[in-house]
């Protein structure tokens, strides 16, 4: 829908929001004509709209935000496939030790409890202590998915030449980054 909005129903076209791969500057070409997104061909400018739909962050854009996306891989397609290869091999190991400790932890065995006995009262009879890597188990398995999908599409898309490794950065940064709370929201999680 936002697509179809910013092509049929605005007024102007938004020559404001520019990629940086696109070289769109005015006055940018050798005949001194504007090749702004507004000019280009309609099958390109359906194209620089659906990056504008999907591409939340904004990466590879002149308005992507500064100091809170992690920093861009090396233009290398080979380094970028091989470190991104093993980034997903990695996380997928990572993702099946972290739903397997779950799996198999006592407070979520259903033989251990009576039949009536709601969710909630197979953590509470946990002590707190044991209770946090069960929480860190959880939180791993619940990340480990979205980095998996992400590896995996920028190892498509790079693999088949559709896209530049500059434009796939991790998707969240380093913890060792988030030594605020400021840092930790605005950086590290992006």
């Amino acid at each position: 829908m936002f697509i179809a909005y910013l092509l049929f129903a605005e007024e102007s076209f938004p020559d404001h929001w520019r990629r940086v791969r696109d070289g769109v500057h005015p006055k940018s070409d050798a005949g001194g004509t504007d090749k702004l997104p507004s000019n280009l061909p309609f099958t390109e400018k359906l194209w620089w709209m659906l990056d504008i739909g999907c591409g939340m962050r904004m990466i590879g854009w002149v308005q992507e935000p500064r100091n809170c996306i992690p920093p861009h891989p090396p233009p290398s397609r080979r380094t970028f496939l091989k470190k991104t290869f093993l980034k997903l091999i990695m996380n997928t190991v990572i993702a099946d030790l972290s739903t397997s400790a779950l799996a198999l932890s006592l407070p979520f065995d259903n033989r251990l409890h009576d039949p009536t006995d709601g969710p909630e009262t197979y953590l509470a009879a946990v002590p707190l202590v044991r209770r946090v890597p069960y929480v860190l188990a959880w939180a791993i398995g619940t990340a480990t998915p979205i980095i998996i999908r992400h590896n995996a599409l920028g190892l498509l898309c790079v693999g088949l030449g559709h896209s530049s490794p500059t434009l796939w950065p991790d998707i969240w940064g380093s913890w060792g980054d988030a030594y605020t709370v400021r840092r930790l929201w605005g950086y590290a999680r992006s």
